[in-house]
């Protein structure tokens, strides 16, 4: 299985499970119910300066609005917000399951957006900032005059985050990849070109900078400047092949552009091994790196070496640094190699990371066809991603608490304008991505979930409830005058317990496996097929590499947690602006095993122990002094929890 695998569900496919149905829905709502003119206020301020408004013209100009507050989009951060909004926006209106009313609204807000921004961006013509665009708050008069400083400020390497540089290179990157998703997603061009005009406004800062310079500018966190350059770069490039108007003359220049953002002495320590190469790194700057470096094999496959970088980063973080749910980091940084179990916190697993990992492991597979990359996916987003959401009121997490006894803490509509609330908007207008993957006449089923693919010559239905069966069912279905012969690929889990079983038309078949995967050739399906894949689920057990007693719990591609209820449960401020929990509902997570076993012969026979319900998705653990019931921590947003518990 080679390269080039393309997640051909993301424009073909939709989900028909129910939960995440609703999840889709209240994600969109809530979109909708932000006041664009409030996230455009910045835009607008800033080019107004630059157009020399001020007083009541300027005023009328930023629709009389304000940025929203919170210190976040009210910063020097400010901006963000938008790129991820722009974002989302363009991944539900792809979506096909989006309805047409919802389509219409989506489809409006985003015009209207990306017309605003044109508008921005056309005061900037003819001036020094041509190209520009950007949102963040002009604290000063000295910001006045320039509004452009922080990105003077971060080539002298300052960084004081209210008064000289708030990582203006990050928001930028989020502003640059919504744009590039409005036109890959919703086919806007007005968005490509004001892309390509703020490409060029970057290439142009780029091309201006010494080596020590751009040393200094790679010190401080830059997001993925790489990775949404080389996607600019791609799209351009592209388009001039089929000579296009839209393309840029010199797409060469977004090209280096995006060079001059590979940190390749970071690239080559990650070759060159070594222990706690990343010890307080913090994780969400430098994932997107390597992400980027991937991008520049993905935009020139001569680059073979930046692929190994990006592989050998993935490895590190997933087998050094990451918990069961697929998510990593305590207090947003990397700790020491393989020390999980002492740092589990009130404030692990950051959501920025995770977003990231989850589309590095889906690009990596597309790449290389590995399986082990879509074995991450699926438990990630089902137990990280999923997890991540209170699906009551559609918010989103920053934090997910690995230290038992905590609760999850969600963003508010209008008032927590985290990273991690960008990233929520784009995790659940995203959902259907990452479920089928094609190559040629070889079709992936990479997730197991109920959706229906939609292809030129046949329509798959899925369907999958894990809570009441471990049966997965397919109907493959030509369409009128045509035939499936596409080979299917289904992922084999690596939480199987037992052999799989298939059926075809009724009928027990061979199962054929190749590098993890069951096959069933399109001769098979070729005038349609009714298939079935039994997957035996049971209990698996999880520990830390630094705690050998800790465990945590599994059931089939399902994360437990235990429920322990909301007495206890409140918040504290952290950081900046950002709410945490703070209540623990239980002193310690140390759990004494009353059978007589040891720990080892518990844990060995702890299907016998953790035993699940008739009815639901409830699991009760006996055999120690504290029985406990746990159930499947994606549905855990009500009440405090515990994945990890220490047996003795």
């Amino acid at each position: 299985m080679k390269n080039n695998w393309i997640d051909i569900g993301f424009f073909n496919s939709k989900i028909t499970d129910r939960y995440f149905e609703e999840a889709f829905e209240k994600e969109v709502s809530n979109l909708l119910l932000l006041d664009p003119d409030r996230l455009l206020a910045g835009f607008r301020e800033t080019a107004g300066i630059i157009a020399g408004m001020e007083g009541e013209e300027l005023n009328a100009f930023m629709k009389h609005k304000e940025r929203y507050g919170g210190m976040w989009e009210d910063g020097l951060i400010g901006g963000h917000t938008m790129g991820h909004y722009i974002t989302a926006l363009s991944q539900a209106f792809a979506y096909p399951g989006i309805s047409a009313s919802d389509k219409k609204k989506v489809s409006e807000r985003l015009d209207y957006i990306i017309d605003s921004l044109a508008k921005c961006q056309e005061k900037t013509s003819g001036t020094v900032y041509e190209g520009y665009l950007f949102a963040a708050t002009l604290p000063s008069k000295e910001f006045k005059d320039n509004p452009a400083l922080q990105f003077d400020n971060v080539e002298k390497g300052l960084g004081e985050i209210f008064t000289e540089a708030w990582v203006p290179w990050y928001t930028m990157h989020k502003i640059m990849s919504g744009l590039n998703a409005a036109y890959k997603f919703a086919g806007n061009e007005k968005a490509l070109k004001i892309d390509n005009a703020l490409g060029l406004w970057i290439a142009a800062r780029c091309e201006s900078w010494s080596e020590e310079t751009r040393k200094t500018v790679l010190s401080i966190e830059y997001g993925g400047m790489n990775d949404c350059l080389y996607e600019l770069y791609l799209i351009n490039k592209e388009l001039g092949e089929k000579g296009s108007p839209l393309a840029i003359e010199f797409p060469g220049r977004i090209m280096d552009a995006a060079h001059a953002f590979d940190e390749e002495p970071l690239f080559e320590k990650i070759l060159a091994d070594g222990t706690d190469l990343f010890d307080n790194v913090h994780a969400n700057t430098t994932i997107p790196k390597f992400i980027g470096a991937l991008a520049r094999y993905e935009a020139d496959n001569n680059e073979t070496r930046y692929l190994e970088y990006a592989k050998a980063f993935f490895d590190m973080v997933i087998q050094r640094h990451t918990y069961v749910t697929g998510g990593n980091s305590e207090d947003e940084h990397f700790g020491k190699d393989n020390i999980l179990d002492a740092e589990r916190t009130n404030v692990n697993n950051e959501t920025c990371n995770t977003y990231n990992m989850l589309k590095f492991a889906r690009r990596l597979f597309a790449v290389t066809g590995d399986k082990k990359y879509l074995d991450y996916s699926a438990n990630t987003f089902l137990n990280a991603i999923a997890a991540s959401f209170n699906h009551d009121t559609g918010f989103t997490t920053y934090f997910q608490p690995m230290a038992t006894g905590f609760h999850k803490v969600f963003n508010t509509l209008d008032g927590n304008f985290w990273c991690c609330t960008g990233t929520g908007y784009e995790n659940f207008t995203k959902l259907q991505r990452g479920i089928y993957f094609r190559f040629r006449r070889k079709l992936v089923v990479a997730m197991y979930i109920s959706s229906e693919l939609d292809m030129d010559d046949y329509r798959l239905v899925q369907s999958c409830d894990f809570d009441k069966s471990d049966v997965v069912s397919f109907e493959i279905i030509p369409h009128e005058g045509r035939n499936a012969e596409d080979d299917i690929y289904f992922r084999k889990p690596q939480w199987l317990k037992g052999a799989a079983q298939l059926t075809i038309n009724g009928k027990e078949a061979e199962i054929k496996e190749a590098d993890g995967f069951f096959i069933v050739p399109g001769s098979a399906v070729r005038e349609g097929a009714s298939i079935t894949l039994k997957l035996p689920m049971g209990i698996c057990a999880h520990n830390l590499q630094d705690g050998k007693n800790t465990y945590a719990f599994c059931y089939g591609p399902y994360l437990l947690s235990a429920r322990l209820g909301t007495a206890k449960i409140s918040e504290t401020s952290h950081g900046v602006a950002v709410r945490v929990a703070a209540g623990k509902s239980c002193e310690s997570d140390e759990l004494k095993i009353t059978t007589g076993e040891t720990v080892d012969d518990f844990i060995g026979n702890i299907g016998q122990h953790l035993i699940k319900r008739e009815e639901g998705t409830e699991f009760d653990l006996t055999g120690v002094e504290t029985p406990l019931v746990f159930t499947t921590h994606f549905n855990q947003y009500k009440e405090s929890y515990g994945i990890y518990w220490k047996f003795s």
